[in-house]
């Protein structure tokens, strides 16, 4: 099944996923920056600690396995585990921004810079740069999951 043939449970449940995720993975971005860096949301950032670096860089390997994971559950064929892993992808840094923004007035603006992935080293980039990513790879991810027709779920 499509997406636009009725697969749309998968898609939701997908959804509501990576918006959860996104949610646990904000309070898990604040609780660590208030540990190792209070009040350190806009550059210049200060170095983190080592152990602390090495904590959220696992922290993010471990998000991106959880998103690999759910995106093959029932095993699909690789163009659908690969549209599900980019929505899932996509949503999850987008909402992530979105909470981080509730949570802590951070960023204020889509121009703000932000420490946008430690993996596979630390980057800084403005928010509207990964707030892009997000919004290409769901539309990738539609595109995905409508080519070719067939099973679009394990």
């Amino acid at each position: 099944m499509s997406w636009a043939e009725g697969g749309r449970v998968g898609w939701v449940a997908l959804t509501v996923y990576a918006i959860a995720m996104a949610f646990v993975e904000a309070a898990c971005v604040v609780t660590l920056k208030q540990l190792y860096v209070p009040g350190a949301w806009a550059p210049p950032f200060p170095p983190l600690p080592a152990a602390g670096l090495r904590l959220e860089q696992a922290r993010e390997i471990a998000t991106l396995i959880m998103i690999g994971a759910v995106a093959a559950l029932g095993r699909p064929p690789l163009r659908v585990a690969l549209a599900r892993g980019l929505w899932v992808f996509g949503l999850w840094l987008l909402f992530y921004y979105a909470f981080l923004e509730i949570v802590t007035g951070f960023p204020g603006s889509l121009a703000d810079p932000d420490l946008v992935f430690l993996v596979p080293r630390p980057w800084i980039a403005p928010v509207w740069f990964a707030c892009l990513v997000s919004i290409v790879c769901a539309a990738f991810a539609r595109i995905l999951s409508r080519k070719g027709g067939g099973r679009t779920h394990g």
